[in-house]
């Protein structure tokens, strides 16, 4: 156990000299670093902030304000999977409602 909050605080160290650099090298910019992790990695740094995400597959956390953004492997893809999904959905839904207001005016129009 230890070695496990000795390895997270290690992790926060190196992130902290990286955002540093960030903001040293853009002091004007606003920085975000992106990193995507496999699910070892992500589940180990997500339980030292629980209280800072409610979705599983990503959470973000700003550091010196600089936010670094952690999302677990392969949820980026179910996203878009999911966000594919709905807009078919949405043109299934927009195309039945197109034919069915043709097919009402037809019948008016007769």
């Amino acid at each position: 156990m230890a070695k496990n909050e000795e390895s997270i605080v290690g992790d926060l160290e190196k992130l902290a000299l990286i955002t540093d650099a960030v903001q040293n090298v853009f002091p004007k910019g606003v920085g975000a670093l992106v990193f995507e992790l496999d699910p070892n990695d992500f589940y180990r740094v997500k339980n030292c902030f629980k209280q800072l995400t409610l979705d599983d597959g990503k959470f973000k956390i700003d550091i010196s304000g600089v936010e670094v953004i952690f999302i677990l492997k392969g949820s980026v893809e179910k996203e878009i999977e999911k966000e594919e999904e709905t807009t078919e959905k949405i043109k299934e839904t927009e195309n039945f409602w197109s034919k069915f207001i043709k097919k009402l005016r037809r019948k008016k129009s007769s």
